[in-house]
């Protein structure tokens, strides 16, 4: 196969594919283009791009919203209906709609996820550790061959709120997760969760485990955990220096509302911090603002902010069809697309990174950041001229992973 004047990384290359992998990328104005060969599948314009990552699903709740519709739309709520629900479930139920919800990913283009996993649900947990180590073996060219998965225990239900959850969530780290969770904004006390953010940095350090927190996701502007994490961060050494962004913050929706002053400090501090802000756009704007009359609320972290104070900002779907939020699609597009809007990031240059940040800065949970050159097995094709136009449409790429074209 050959790509002929596709966009890459804002310019215009040639690509040829033999066998699966690139063997030859120039850049049109700085050689001769590249000649088909007899028999090559040649496809003109569009853009080629690294696979994109999924830095914030919850995969053991994924397709479960129709069974416990969420009627207030609220955030706790739809703990309730998760918690009402989450002791009936089986290993194979778990599988099956965690594989599901993958497939679409893959089809979609994303080959790399983080699954929070509620750590009061051990069945659950155990499922979608065996999930994530039979990906690891599979063979390329098989169902959901070349995908990615990491798992986050995650105490939904805070550590500290009753005896048991705080057992629970060491279990899960134990077990093999492969990062720390908490929920500070959950706990009873600002004070306890203050203390559930040092409890969690003290276990992800016993077991060489990343963190990722579910963080100040309210519209509560007294709610200040994050400033907590960033200094655990500085002062045990989490930094960004490590590899990957070794501490993940979600959510942040209080930033939203706090004083302009205190928001500008925190959003300092997380880029001194080297943590990494994930919006989760298409369930924030849903789920916030529901204590408010009108005007309300946007309830989405300020993420043209954090990107001036020179933090990092992925970007998650978070939900899909659960009990959260019943429109999910499993396309970070339209994430994406949500973000661009409810932030109000439609510049030029605003959008284009709000793309670009799929298969960037999303990779970073995860270690290393992808990039096509040589010997590159796994990319994707979009026929959109453009990264703002691939938004716009929120079309479906073509995805090559480990050498072979995934269909839908």
């Amino acid at each position: 196969m050959l790509f002929r004047g596709a966009l890459l990384n804002g310019v215009r290359v040639d690509a040829r594919v033999t066998d699966g992998r690139i063997a030859a990328l120039i850049e049109r104005a700085a050689g001769t283009p590249l000649q088909p060969l007899a028999g090559e599948d040649v496809v003109d314009g569009g853009m080629l791009t690294p696979p994109s990552a999924e830095p914030h699903v919850h995969l053991d709740a994924t397709l479960l919203g129709a069974r416990v519709p969420n009627r207030s739309g609220t955030l706790r709520e739809g703990i309730a209906n998760w918690a009402s629900i989450r002791g009936t479930l089986t290993r194979v139920d778990v599988l099956e709609r965690a594989r599901t919800t993958l497939s679409w990913y893959l089809d979609r283009g994303t080959t790399r996820v983080r699954t929070h996993v509620d750590t009061g649900c051990p069945v659950a947990v155990e499922a979608l550790l065996e999930l994530r180590d039979d990906l690891r073996s599979a063979t390329p060219g098989s169902h959901l061959a070349g995908m990615e998965l990491a798992v986050v225990a995650f105490p939904q239900e805070g550590i500290l709120r009753r005896p048991g959850l705080r057992a629970q969530w060491e279990d899960a780290v134990r077990l093999g997760c492969d990062a720390v969770g908490a929920i500070p904004h959950f706990e009873r006390t600002t004070e306890e969760g203050w203390a559930s953010v040092k409890m969690a940095f003290d276990l992800a350090e016993k077991y060489g485990r990343k963190l990722d927190f579910h963080c100040d996701e309210t519209d509560d502007p007294a709610s200040r955990n994050l400033e907590v994490v960033c200094a655990q961060a500085i002062d045990r050494g989490f930094g960004a220096e490590r590899s990957g962004s070794h501490v993940v913050a979600g959510h942040c929706t209080a930033m939203h509302s706090y004083p302009n002053p205190y928001a500008a400090k925190v959003c300092e501090l997380v880029a001194i911090a080297g943590v990494q802000v994930v919006a989760n756009p298409l369930d924030n704007v849903v789920l916030q603002g529901r204590y408010d009359g009108y005007p309300r609320r946007r309830g989405i972290t300020r993420v043209d902010e954090l990107w001036r104070a020179g933090a990092s900002v992925g970007i998650g779907h978070d939900s899909v069809m659960d009990p959260w939020y019943r429109l999910g699609t499993a396309n970070l597009l339209d994430a994406a697309y949500m973000l661009i809007h409810v932030a109000q990031l439609t510049g030029e240059d605003e959008m284009a990174r709000v793309f670009r940040t799929l298969h960037d800065e999303n990779h970073r949970p995860f270690g290393a950041i992808p990039r096509l050159e040589i010997g590159s097995d796994t990319f994707l094709w979009y026929s959109a001229a453009d990264e703002i136009e691939a938004i716009r449409t929120r079309e479906k790429p073509r995805v090559f992973v480990t050498g072979h074209e995934v269909s839908g």
